[in-house]
């Protein structure tokens, strides 16, 4: 068994789980599989996790950390950046385990919740904000505060298209969302259309 520790440990065991999830799947996922691709023992993952589910989220949870906040000085294509990060974690995800998760959540509160948190991509909402904030500044839309439905909405259609229908959004579908839903919920894409209709001189 390896002798890592620490966070070089805890990196090889949330990337075996990735490689387990990926490979097997929510259902047939095991911590002792997981920790035989990590080259350690299942008492080692108990340490750190109490569950498997618990594991799972925390691996998921990796991926969609410390999202980097596009500043284009265009809302449309910081928009449309954040979006794509959106739809890469989702190219990464199988749908059997959300769905797996959701089932094994339900009579845990905290992980219950821990998992409505990571779904409703509450780091890249909170980028969204901070773009909004920053086109506000730029006067390409009127300042907020903006509704957290609002913030939310085109990441929530995604993901909501993903979990109930297993639909991975495509390129088109993230322009269709930000340009006929969002945008125009931000009083933006109208002036938009008005300046690209205008004759050049």
């Amino acid at each position: 068994m390896s002798r890592r520790r620490g966070a070089e440990l805890e990196n090889a065991i949330l990337d075996a789980a990735r490689e387990e999830l990926a490979e097997l799947g929510y259902a047939k996922s095991t911590m002792s599989g997981i920790a035989n691709r990590a080259g350690t023992s299942k008492p080692v993952l108990y340490r750190r996790w109490s569950s498997l589910p618990e594991l799972v989220l925390d691996t998921l949870g990796s991926r969609f950390a410390n999202v980097p906040v596009p500043d284009t000085g265009d809302l449309r294509d910081d928009v449309l950046a954040l979006l794509r990060q959106a739809q890469a974690n989702l190219a990464d995800t199988r749908r059997d385990t959300v769905s797996g998760l959701i089932a094994d959540t339900v009579h845990d509160p905290q992980l219950a919740q821990r998992l409505r948190d990571l779904i409703a991509g509450s780091t890249l909402s909170d980028a969204m904000s901070t773009v909004l904030e920053r086109a506000a500044e730029r006067g390409q839309i009127s300042p907020g505060p903006w509704p957290r439905r609002v913030i939310t909405l085109p990441i929530s259609l995604l993901r909501d298209d993903f979990v109930v229908f297993g639909i991975r959004p495509s390129d088109a579908d993230l322009a269709a969302v930000t340009d006929e839903v969002f945008l125009p919920l931000l009083g933006y894409a109208s002036s938009m259309v008005r300046n690209r209709d205008r004759p050049s001189r």
